[in-house]
């Protein structure tokens, strides 16, 4: 009898300790996304506004090392935390030519909260092969200028903060959580770009525009760099 009693004692103990583990955890299945307009669906994204009319975006990649999640209800949770929720580096393809596309991280088990905040951090990867678009480079752009080819690159190493004032909730669950990139919005989100103005300089053929290019875009190549950072925003879905 005092055997059977110690038998249910600890069933008990771990059934309450599995609801425990089941109503304090939920889950994040975190996934990065372009966005463009229903009317460019299945076009190749096409930039408007002040000298951009002619500009076509076929190709976006970046290079992103960690993510980290941000529990407003855990007083201890910050983007400073050693608690990497993925650790990369990843390499995310947005775009194809034709469609905007949307990449999932993966799925991870966080504390139950509102996540108000992620952090990725853009990441140059050195160890891909050098033919490679994303070699040595954090983010990537192709696309035309009035018909002419142009590359974009930047090998920023920095943190990209995204916030949503509302937060997304994990409770006991799994949540999509999607960071966005607006194209449509990378030469107005935060400077205004005319990228008619970018030059090739040295005649090649291909308008260059990256923090070391020798067509003159270097100033360019900064400023659509902190566009392409101020258009990211969070959806759950």
């Amino acid at each position: 009898m005092e055997l059977f009693k110690k038998l249910c004692l600890l069933t008990f103990a771990i059934m309450m300790a599995s609801c425990s583990n089941d109503t304090n955890e939920g889950k994040i299945n975190l996934k990065l996304a372009a966005l463009n307009s229903p009317g460019t669906s299945g076009k190749s994204v096409s930039v408007t506004g002040k000298g951009n009319e002619n500009v076509v975006f076929t190709d976006f990649k970046i290079s992103i090392r960690d993510v980290v999640f941000k529990n407003d209800d855990d007083p201890n949770s910050n983007l400073d935390t050693d608690e990497i929720q993925f650790r990369g580096p990843f390499q995310i393809d947005l775009l194809d030519g034709t469609d905007a596309l949307t990449q999932t991280i993966g799925t991870v088990v966080v504390p139950d909260g509102l996540y108000k905040e992620v952090r990725l951090k853009f990441h140059k990867d050195e160890d891909m092969q050098g033919i490679e678009d994303l070699f040595d480079k954090s983010i990537f752009i192709e696309g035309t200028i009035d018909g002419t080819p142009f590359v974009f690159w930047h090998d920023t190493s920095e943190n990209l903060d995204v916030g949503r004032s509302t937060g997304v909730e994990v409770i006991d669950g799994t949540v999509n959580f999607t960071v966005t990139f607006n194209i449509e919005q990378f030469l107005s989100s935060f400077n205004e770009i005319d990228l008619s103005l970018a030059t090739d300089n040295n005649q090649d053929g291909i308008i260059e525009i990256f923090p070391n290019d020798s067509d003159g875009n270097q100033d360019i190549a900064d400023e659509l760099k902190d566009n392409i950072k101020a258009t990211a925003d969070i959806i759950d879905n």
